[in-house]
């Protein structure tokens, strides 16, 4: 993360400031627990890459955020589950002294979601 932080400029913005163009515009936000996507002004995510914190309870679906970013022109976007999953392997590296292999889990993830469950 220092060799990031050295080379790219990163910014914080409240919702009402968010007009300019992003490479990356993450949604730290709960507002897609109750549906709602468009949570900063459509011109930030044209072309940018959308990163949403939390991850849709159904496999093959998007969050509210990320099918309202991709239905405004964002050029790619992403959900939680990974992120999920990467920290939990992250705490149980640092906990056991073992890396867990997190792609199967990912895997795994995604298949339960497709079944219901």
């Amino acid at each position: 993360l220092q060799s990031l932080a050295s080379s790219v400029e990163i910014e914080f913005r409240a919702l009402d400031a968010t007009d300019d163009d992003y490479d990356v515009v993450v949604n730290g936000t709960s507002a897609g627990l109750s549906g709602e996507g468009a949570v900063v002004v459509e011109r930030s995510v044209h072309g940018a890459f959308c990163y949403d914190l939390v991850y849709s309870a159904k496999a093959g679906a998007q969050t509210p955020f990320c099918a309202w970013a991709s239905a405004v022109g964002a050029a790619g976007v992403s959900d939680g589950l990974g992120m999920l999953v990467e920290q939990a392997a992250e705490a149980f590296h640092l906990w056991r002294g073992v890396r867990p292999k997190t792609a199967p889990v990912i895997a795994e993830l995604k298949g339960r979601l497709s079944q219901g469950g």
